[in-house]
């Protein structure tokens, strides 16, 4: 009778045992918090950056504009002497720095004793360095509208001279108009070879 009874209650017990639900592999049971799953949808895109994009980015934070104090100089009121005087220039490159020191040199100084000698419309097309010689072509503009005499004639010629030479590594300075070599601005200063300070 005894393994009788012992043999009912090992069939009801694992009757009971197979009738409990166990989860499925695709159900999360209601006790335990759900994991967060990876859905990729088809409208949105991931983007990402790879090495040679971040170089190009790097690289054209490289062209900062650079400030720099230079030395220019302007003939006093009175046409007796040239003036020094100090400005400040903003460059992106090292190069551009000779152009924009004598672009001062084309606006009215602040200093009421000095006074401009360039031409109303003047324009400087370009300023190269060919070794220790710095190039200046100037707009043949220049020419029709210049009116100084020969005092004005070697001021400006000077005062575009001695801007220049202040960067240690122009020595002199060549004139060009219209990208042609002369041999004068105003018919009075000998412009066929390269002027020293």
């Amino acid at each position: 009778m005894k393994k009788i009874l012992i043999s009912a209650m090992t069939v009801l017990l694992l009757l009971s045992a197979g009738c409990e639900k166990q989860p499925g592999p695709n159900v999360t049971p209601p006790d335990e918090p759900k994991q967060a799953q990876n859905v990729t949808t088809p409208d949105k895109k991931v983007e990402t950056k790879n090495d040679d994009t971040a170089n190009v980015e790097a690289s054209s934070n490289n062209n900062k504009v650079k400030s720099m104090q230079i030395t220019v100089y302007y003939p006093d009121q009175a046409g007796m002497s040239l003036i020094p005087v100090k400005r400040e220039i903003k460059i992106t490159e090292e190069s551009q720095k000779y152009l924009a020191a004598v672009n001062c040199l084309l606006d009215q100084p602040k200093e009421e004793d000095l006074t401009k000698i360039f031409p109303k419309g003047a324009k400087i097309k370009s300023i190269t360095l060919d070794k220790d010689t710095a190039v200046v072509d100037l707009d043949s503009g220049i020419t029709k509208n210049f009116v100084g005499g020969s005092t004005g004639e070697e001021f400006l010629i000077n005062s575009v001279v001695d801007t220049l030479t202040e960067f240690n590594e122009v020595k002199q300075v060549r004139f060009l108009i219209d990208g042609r070599e002369v041999e004068t601005l105003a018919g009075h200063m000998d412009l066929s070879e390269p002027i020293k300070r």
